[in-house]
């Protein structure tokens, strides 16, 4: 069976294909059924080169330009192979959901309504499709807010109560302080550590300057030169604790001249950001940006 590509992917980047598919639905039911399942495997091709994509080599985050091509190309990539044949995988979908469907000239209302029946598939599977098939009836219905993914609600959890103090000390939210240590460490995928494996606990990318008298530890990082981005290894502070590094970041904001303009700021992330960048914590043209964004998303949670 040849799964038909007349609306293939139009739901990933098209919301209002999915007026399209409860129309067909109605007037064609197998045709939507094979549509559906379609669109079930970019889903799942997207999910798969996200999933690559998010595994770095270098230890350090591209630039969120470079973010935008990349997911760009990797959509490109999707449609054409979808497009060209596919997995098939939705070929496998469409004859499971016709077997138990059994649609024919006298559908049951709930096929004829667009709400399709779904076989015993695996759970996954069987939720995807489900999602799409209801989809086609409620083009119209508000999108679901975004949360935090689970992995990274882990992390938020666990900073959190070592940010409190910290936090009052520099007069903002805690919240401000785990979404810096988030875009520092990428939500703790790109924690620093020693070459035996130690963690440095470095969360806030603090380098270890002449005045530092502790620990320390060489990475990769990436440092902006008149606006480009470029690789060099440098020396970063190491500390025993999560405790002692929130400790530190808080010391060396209170103490720093170039950094007051960021205390006392609440919940303001945008105004806690700019300041930090106009400090000079980082070399990011984009950093204050990036920063906001990350901190007004926990905060919203």
């Amino acid at each position: 069976m040849q799964v038909s590509r007349d609306a293939s992917n139009q739901l990933a980047i098209d919301p209002n294909a999915t007026e399209r598919l409860s129309s067909l639905a109605r007037s064609n039911p197998k045709e939507a059924i094979r549509q559906v399942a379609s669109q079930f495997e970019a889903i799942l091709l997207n999910q798969m080169m996200a999933s690559m994509r998010s595994n770095g080599f270098d230890g350090e985050e591209d630039s969120s330009e470079l973010g935008t091509y990349r997911g760009m190309l990797d959509q490109q990539m999707v449609n054409a192979m979808v497009q060209g044949g596919g997995t098939g995988l939705a070929e496998m979908l469409a004859r499971q959901i016709e077997g138990v469907a059994r649609i024919d000239k006298t559908a049951t209302p709930a096929a004829s309504s667009g709400m399709l029946p779904l076989p015993a598939l695996p759970a996954a599977a069987a939720k995807a499709i489900r999602q799409y098939a209801e989809a086609a009836g409620t083009a119209t219905a508000a999108p679901a807010p975004v949360a935090i993914p689970s992995e990274r609600q882990a992390f938020v959890s666990t900073l959190l109560p070592h940010a409190g103090q910290a936090a009052e000390r520099l007069g903002v939210a805690p919240e401000l302080l785990v979404g810096h240590a988030a875009l520092e460490s990428g939500w703790g995928s790109r924690s620093i550590r020693h070459p035996d494996g130690r963690e440095s606990y470095n969360l806030f990318g603090i380098k270890a300057g002449g005045s530092w008298r502790g620990e320390s530890v060489a990475t990769l990082t990436t440092e902006y030169v008149d606006g480009k981005a470029r690789k060099q290894v440098e020396s970063f502070r190491s500390y025993p604790s999560l405790q002692a590094a929130f400790d530190d970041y808080a010391k060396l904001l209170e103490g720093s001249s170039r950094y007051q303009r960021a205390l006392n700021q609440g919940d303001n992330a945008q105004g806690f950001a700019v300041a930090l960048q106009q400090g000079g914590y980082a070399t990011d043209p984009a950093y204050a940006r990036k920063l906001a964004g990350v901190a007004q998303s926990l905060l919203a949670r």
